[in-house]
């Protein structure tokens, strides 16, 4: 189909209006994720420091991505999660400090305490142990790789295999996520607002 010159220009404009407006959609969620989200500290550790296109990184691994039957709650979907299905984590704080994983399901739950957090993730991988009745998810919250100045990622990894690292993560009341910054040796390090 041929577009008649009178409206070729109206068109690619509408386009390229549409495309902005998603990408300012993007920006605005996360900011506002950013923003008002509750804040959560997790222990990380490190998977890979680089990305040659974007610059440097520190991927982050979390205790809470790897989940196994018998460490959570009776939940009668647990074994039904598959590869690319939803997760949605309970977490609960800890006594001592840090986050425990409560409750995870594929569904958000029902019920959620006071001072409980709930994530949603996305199920990377799911297997039966040994044993036919521990099942073993694997899951992605989206905060897994966090972005740094040039040049500082390597030293940003050495710090985390030395446990000195802590990820800043603001939740929204959906499961969200977002990394709002890190905590290096006690030091509270927040990136610049996007707006």
């Amino acid at each position: 189909m041929i577009v008649e010159r009178k409206w070729l220009w109206p068109l690619l404009g509408g386009v390229a209006f549409l495309q902005s407006a998603a990408l300012f959609g993007m920006v605005y969620e996360r900011h506002r994720l950013l923003k008002s989200g509750r804040e959560i500290t997790l222990s990380v550790r490190p998977l890979d420091p680089r990305d040659l296109f974007r610059g440097d990184y520190v991927t982050l691994g979390y205790d809470i991505s790897t989940l196994t039957k018998s460490d959570t709650e009776s939940d009668p979907d647990y074994g039904g999660f598959v590869a690319g299905s939803d997760a949605f984590v309970t977490l609960a704080p800890k006594p001592e400090g840090g986050w425990t994983v409560a409750h995870a399901g594929s569904t958000y739950p029902s019920k959620v305490a006071p001072g409980e957090v709930v994530l949603k993730g996305r199920v990377l991988s799911a297997w039966k142990s040994q044993d036919p009745a521990v099942t073993n998810v694997t899951v992605r919250y989206g905060i897994e790789q966090y972005f740094v100045p040039e040049g500082t990622g390597r030293d940003l990894e050495a710090k985390v295999r030395d446990h000195k690292i802590e990820a800043i993560v603001a939740v929204g009341s959906d499961g969200g996520a977002a990394i709002k910054g890190l905590v290096i040796d006690g030091e509270r390090h927040e990136d610049p607002p996007l707006l």
